[in-house]
């Protein structure tokens, strides 16, 4: 997050910087307030650029073999460009490995679901579940005490979850 910081503040420096040479090269021509406006206009730009080149840059660093699930897409007071398009706030990835088990005559699935999200400080939650693929039903699990804790959830064979874990 510091780095960010730094960020914003070098490329309001920079195009504040901008205005100001401008400003000079025309000997006063231009406005004064074109300098607070062009600093603001770089924060916001990096913060912009941030916003919606952060999902790709989190995909990139994914080992092979990831499937993205779910992307969540959310409009923001504080991010206005977000109005125009939404960017990705956060999406849920599976990383391919399951262990299987066969009980009474039912396939159960275990699996870890990890979520990314775009906060002030990058988070990351993970869920395991269960999924029987015979009644398309899974359940979250705590995996300290190796119990259901949730609700069961139904799914459909459409899922990618299902897809991939019920081959």
């Amino acid at each position: 997050m510091i780095w960010h910081l730094f960020a914003v503040l070098i490329m309001a420096v920079c195009m504040g910087g901008a205005a100001f040479g401008l400003r000079r090269l025309t000997r006063g021509k231009v406005p004064k307030w074109t300098i607070p406006v062009a600093a603001a206009a770089g924060m916001m730009g990096y913060l912009a650029y941030y916003d919606y080149s952060w999902y790709a840059f989190k995909l990139s660093q994914l080992p092979a073999g990831t499937t993205v699930i779910a992307e969540k897409r959310d409009q923001s007071f504080l991010k206005p460009w977000r109005y125009a398009y939404p960017a990705v706030s956060a999406f849920t990835i599976l990383d391919g490995k399951f262990s299987s088990k066969l009980q009474d005559h039912q396939v159960l699935v275990e699996y870890i679901e990890y979520t990314f999200r775009v906060d002030p400080i990058d988070g990351l939650d993970t869920q395991a579940f269960v999924l029987n693929c015979k009644t398309l039903e899974r359940v979250p699990i705590d995996p300290k005490e190796r119990r259901a804790a949730g609700a069961v959830e139904k799914i459909s064979a459409q899922d990618a979850i299902y897809r991939q874990a019920c081959r």
